[in-house]
């Protein structure tokens, strides 16, 4: 089912990954060249800023009568991505100038299950917008929800 999934979506996801890539916004390939603390950051928080931003439409458009799974397929996609990315996203030395606690390179692991958690989440409304069956993709996108308060009330400085 995984690698059906993967094969109806990988058109996008390549040229989805090339963008990212070539625009720049790939926080692997910051955090292993010679660039600055601030544009790993600043990478950082794109990704973050396209799940918030692609967080309010997933839950409207799942909670209407007649779902586009189109739109929700595109947002699904993006926001996986971003999830996947942000797996890599604080590297050691990347926390000067970061709003992000300490306790995330001090103390990793407790943070990487909770990143782990978030990037399954979008796989698992991924399927559910494969198959068209909305309580999948709204149970998905509940762990994302709940994942994301929790990193924040742990890991996220208030200033």
């Amino acid at each position: 089912m995984f690698t059906q999934k993967i094969a109806k979506y990988l058109p996008k996801i390549i040229k989805f990954g090339f963008a990212m890539v070539l625009g720049g916004v790939s926080v692997a390939a910051i955090a292993n060249s010679e660039e600055s603390n601030k544009q790993v950051i600043e990478a950082r928080q794109q990704n973050f800023k396209t799940i918030e931003q692609n967080m309010k439409p997933l839950n409207s458009t799942l909670n209407t009568d007649l779902i586009d799974w189109s739109q929700v397929s595109a947002l699904a996609i993006t926001s996986h991505q971003a999830a996947i990315e942000l797996q890599s996203a604080f590297p050691k030395g990347s926390d000067a100038g970061s709003r992000a606690k300490s306790s995330i390179w001090s103390k990793p692991a407790k943070f990487n299950t909770l990143m782990s958690q978030m990037e399954q989440g979008y796989a698992d409304m991924l399927e559910g917008v494969e198959r068209e069956d909305t309580a999948l993709a709204k149970l998905g996108l509940k762990q994302v929800n709940g994942t994301c308060k929790g990193c924040h009330r742990q890991y996220r400085s208030a200033w």
